[in-house]
């Protein structure tokens, strides 16, 4: 692809700026401080956007290049794609998602990905490059070669990461022994004592042998369970039991005082017989007393005569004016003999009443206590089967029929025998659930122990899938790296040979990037010395050469090279030599060097290369 042209409206220093790109080697001018490098961070921008996030830096991309003195911070970009199609795009860098235009001006925006941070990614699905690639392959800094100054073996070491992975960041070799370090420290081993996996291994021994020594106290637990569940249920008969018992008992009690009620009023029936009889007897001896006061009149009668006889004789009196008193005194006894039948006849008739009315009271009474006693006995039925339809799904009915059967004593004798047994079985289970709250109180530890017992097997599993996962890394690394190793080391490699060829004027032909991933370089006179050895300067070419090489291999597009003062450290003949080499080798690519120095302009005005000139200061 190449770069047609660029707008910038506004864009850190720049604005209202209208570059025109050629095919080939384009040199944009400027001193320093003109813009050179916003206007190489506008390019990348157009492409990627102008991130909001900060990765490490003090200030973000959008913060640094928004412009404080104007409202306008956009662009527009052309580009051509090697297959010919042209685009144009527009970037407000304030949004997110830029507009898209092909070569109709048709917004074809919607028809690319569009990423939920990133944005539309429309120049990663055309190039199948993104930004970081972008900017460790075609974008080269001054930075970037004035870090290799300070440190020859960075360099070497970028090289040859470059050969063996394809990445001049990345490291075959120092990966692999970083991923076995964190592999170790963050797992560790069988033959480590310290690591994760030891501890946790140890740790799950340790409560293995913990859980062993409590388990006895869990079977114990279990094995009275059985027991305490069978004391439970007699209690809970015996209980039952009891309550029927009991209730029973109050039942008993009640029908007792209604018994009682009856047996006052069979006593009071009895009563009434008695005062019937005691006036039955009183009548006849009513009638015998008025027998004998009668005999009693009439030998006061004879006594009386016999003795008026006896006076006369004896006295000498008439016996005529005697006689004459015997009919007044027959006459008044018998006035009394009259009086008293009348009065006996009143008596005995209040007494006849009082036997009648008695009669009629002990009949009534009679009636009470035969109404009193049926009811009695239907309450009592009523009672005994509430008893049993209530207590038949609990109690056995043998055991109902044979209770209702007994007498009172008998109900209080088996009440206190309920009781007694109740306690006994509370007894027992209060001295079980004791001892199973000792027991309970180890198994509270056993509980603990299998959580953490638990918990160190899960961290184990994590280790042994973390430790899997460093394993499936390091394969898919050892892949990679053959892979690298077979397809594109041998290009790098080739290439390496081809730049140190040109570079050394032939005095230097073979470069080998050995399984040590040290790079020698063999001399004229067939022996090998480390790269190291050279001057900096040859690396720095070296380097860069490489570097660019492996955009062929990153792209199905023929990415443009930006340079960025990359020949700052450059002498005339080295620089005169890169810019042969990449005219000769990158001829397909557009090539953008920025520089603030007239050294590669004169060269390559002196090389007879064709190139064209941006000047900043016009």
């Amino acid at each position: 692809m190449k770069i047609n042209s660029f707008k910038v409206n506004g864009f850190g220093k720049l604005k209202n700026k209208q570059v025109e790109l050629k095919d080939g080697i384009n040199i944009i001018y400027g001193e320093n401080e003109s813009g050179k490098s916003s206007m190489l961070k506008f390019i990348s921008s157009m492409f990627y956007g102008a991130s909001k996030n900060k990765n490490g830096k003090e200030i973000s991309d959008f913060d640094k290049y928004k412009p404080w003195n104007i409202e306008e911070f956009s662009g527009k970009i052309d580009y051509t794609l090697d297959n010919g199609e042209n685009f144009e795009v527009f970037r407000e860098f304030k949004k997110k998602n830029p507009l898209i235009y092909n070569s109709q001006k048709e917004d074809i925006s919607k028809k690319f990905n569009i990423d939920k941070t990133k944005g539309i990614e429309f120049f990663m699905q055309q190039t199948g490059i993104d930004e970081e690639t972008f900017y460790s392959t075609a974008i080269t800094e001054q930075e970037g070669i004035k870090l290799s100054k300070s440190s020859q073996a960075s360099i070497v070491q970028k090289i040859s990461n470059l050969i063996s992975s394809g990445d001049d960041n990345i490291s075959y070799k120092k990966s692999l022994e970083r991923i076995n370090k964190s592999q170790n420290e963050e797992v560790g081993t069988e033959r480590t004592s310290q690591r994760p996996i030891n501890i946790v291994e140890n740790k799950i021994n340790k409560l293995i042998q913990e859980k062993s020594e409590l388990e006895i106290y869990k079977e114990s637990i279990y094995d009275n369970s059985s027991e305490r569940e069978s004391l439970k249920l007699e209690l809970k008969d015996e209980e039952i039991k009891k309550e029927f018992l009991k209730e029973v008992k109050i039942k008993q009690d009640c029908n007792k005082l209604k018994s009682v009620e009856i047996t006052v009023s069979k006593k009071l029936e009895d009563e009434y017989n008695k005062k019937i009889e005691e006036l039955n007897n009183k009548i006849l001896e009513d009638d015998s007393a008025e027998g004998n006061s009668l005999k009693g009149y009439y030998i006061a009668l004879i006594i009386f005569v016999i003795t008026a006889i006896a006076i006369i004789i004896l006295s000498n009196l008439n016996p005529i004016a005697f006689t004459s008193l015997i009919p007044v005194v027959l006459i008044g006894i018998k006035i009394i003999i009259q009086k008293r039948k009348e009065n006996s006849g009143e008596d005995e008739f209040k007494i006849i009443s009082q036997i009648d009315l008695l009669r009629k009271n002990k009949e009534e009474q009679q009636s009470v206590i035969e109404d009193k006693s049926e009811r009695l006995r239907q309450e009592i039925e009523k009672e005994r089967q509430e008893l049993i339809s209530k207590y038949m799904g609990n109690i056995d009915i043998g055991y109902i029929e044979e209770t209702l059967s007994q007498t009172d004593e008998d109900i209080v004798k088996e009440i206190d025998m309920k009781e007694s047994r109740i306690n006994t079985l509370k007894f027992r289970l209060q001295t079980m659930e004791s001892s199973n709250r000792d027991i309970v109180s180890k198994l509270d530890n056993l509980s603990k122990i299998e959580e953490e017992l638990q918990d160190a097997e899960e961290e184990r599993e994590e280790l042994i899938s973390l430790n899997n996962s460093y394993n499936i890394a390091k394969e898919c690394l050892e892949n990679a790296y053959m892979q690298v190793k077979e397809n594109i080391s041998p290009k790098f490699t080739k290439n390496l040979c081809d730049i140190i060829s040109r570079i050394s004027s032939n005095r230097y032909t073979n470069i080998v990037l050995n399984d040590n991933e040290d790079l020698t370089v063999e001399l004229e006179n067939g022996n090998y010395i480390p790269v190291s050895r050279l001057s900096i300067g040859t690396i720095d070419q070296m380097y860069l050469s490489l570097r660019l090489s492996a955009l062929e291999e990153i792209s199905t597009e023929t990415m443009p090279i930006i340079l960025d003062e990359a020949f700052a450290y450059f002498d005339d003949e080295r620089l005169s030599n890169i810019l042969k080499y990449i005219k000769s080798n990158f001829s397909n690519n557009q090539i953008i060097i920025f520089t603030c120095s007239n050294r590669e302009i004169q060269i390559l005005e002196k090389l007879n290369i064709e190139y064209n000139l941006i000047n900043l200061e016009k």
